[in-house]
C-alpha cells in the first residue's frame, strides 16, 4: 500500500500544547492523517487544505513579480482575476495580475506551496522534545513485481525486481521502501523517486528447481529465456507448466 510516514520533532511545554503546522504532501489522502507520539496524547487535529488551483494556494506565501522592468517581492494578500494584492516591506501594493507561472516566482517550492498542512493539539506530561510519527495514504503512487527467468533443464535462475511508479509531479526525495510477503520481508534505504518517475530495485536472486521454491513470493509477471531467447511470459504461479 502507499502509506507515506515522516517525522516531525518539536518541543513541548508540560500540558497542553499547539504543535505545527506539519507540512504534508500535496497527494495525502488528508482525512486518513494519523498521528502518534510516545507518551503523548493527540486530543485534536486541525487541516488547512490547500488546493491545486494556483490562486488559492500563493495566499499566504512569499513571492516575486517581474514585469514592466521591475521586480516587486511581497506575501501573497489577495488574488481576483485582474489584480494581485502584495505586502511588501514598503507596505500594500496592488498591481495587475502577470500570467502564472511566466511572471510569477514563489520562493517556497511547489510542494510547499499546494501541500496541506495540519496543526495538533496535544497534552504532554512534562517539557521535553518528542517525535511526532505522521503516516497517511498518498495517491499517484503504483507498485508491482516483475520477474526474470532464466530457464534450465533442472529449473533456472530466477531474479525479481520492485516497480514503483510515480505519476504525480511530487519529488519524494529520499525515501524508504519496504516489500513484505510470506517470505521476502525487505527493506530498501535511500531510494530517489522523482517526479513521473519509475523506479526498478532488485530484491531477490535465486535458483529454483521446484514449485516449492516460488512459494511466499509476491505475484507478478515473469519473463522467460531460454538458452538465452526469450520465449514468453508467465505468472509466478505457472512457471513450471510451460
Amino acid at each position: 500500500f502507499a502509506t507515506y510516514q515522516q517525522l516531525e520533532e518539536f518541543m513541548l511545554a508540560e500540558g497542553e500544547n499547539v504543535v505545527g503546522p506539519i507540512q504534508i504532501l500535496p497527494t495525502a489522502i488528508v482525512d486518513a492523517v494519523v498521528v502518534k507520539a510516545e507518551g503523548i496524547t493527540v486530543k485534536s487535529i486541525i487541516y488547512d487544505k490547500t488546493s491545486l488551483n494556483w490562486r488559492e494556494s500563493l495566499l499566504g506565501k512569499e513571492i516575486s513579480i517581474e514585469g514592466d522592468g521591475r521586480i516587486i517581492k511581497g506575501v501573497v494578500k489577495g488574488i481576483d482575476e485582474k489584480y494581485i494584492t502584495l505586502s511588501t516591506p514598503k507596505g500594500l501594493v496592488i498591481t495587475t495580475l502577470p500570467k502564472f507561472p511566466s511572471r510569477i516566482t514563489a520562493n517556497s517550492s511547489w510542494e510547499e506551496v499546494v501541500s496541506p498542512q495540519i496543526t495538533l493539539k496535544v497534552n504532554s506530561p512534562s517539557s521535553k522534545s518528542s517525535l511526532f510519527l505522521v503516516k497517511y495514504p498518498i495517491e499517484g503512487i503504483s507498485w508491482k513485481v516483475s520477474y526474470i527467468l532464466e530457464k534450465s533443464r533442472n529449473g533456472g535462475i530466477l531474479k525479481g525486481f520492485l516497480i514503483v511508479e510515480n505519476n504525480t509531479p511530487v519529488d519524494f526525495g529520499i525515501v524508504e521502501l519496504k516489500l513484505k510477503s510470506k517470505r521476502i520481508n525487505r527493506q530498501f534505504n535511500n531510494i530517489s523517486i522523482f517526479p513521473y518517475s519509475t523506479k526498478k530495485v532488485f530484491f531477490i536472486k535465486k535458483n529454483i528447481k521446484s514449485p516449492t521454491d516460488l512459494k511466499g513470493l509476491p505475484e507478478g509477471e515473469v519473463f522467460v529465456y531460454k538458452n538465452g531467447i526469450f520465449v514468453g511470459k508467465s505468472s509466478i504461479r505457472s512457471v513450471f507448466n510451460q
